[in-house]
């Protein structure tokens, strides 16, 4: 998810995760993951105020060819 330059710091971002929760419980859904890189410092901290915590683990990817 990105929130367009002119809305950040506007608490955009933590309601479109708040509903996106809410769509998730309504679906049964156990737990919900996301990926942020560890650059993005105001995200991470957004995350982790609404209750994400940081897990370890591993991500590949590879392009085609």
């Amino acid at each position: 998810m990105v929130v367009d330059d002119a809305a950040r710091g506007r608490g955009v971002a933590g309601l479109l995760i708040e509903e996106a929760l809410g769509i998730a419980r309504r679906a049964g859904a156990r737990t919900v993951d996301l990926t942020s890189r560890p650059d993005r410092a105001a995200a991470n901290r957004l995350y982790e105020r609404l209750g994400f915590r940081a897990r370890r683990s591993t991500v590949y990817r590879r392009t085609p060819g």
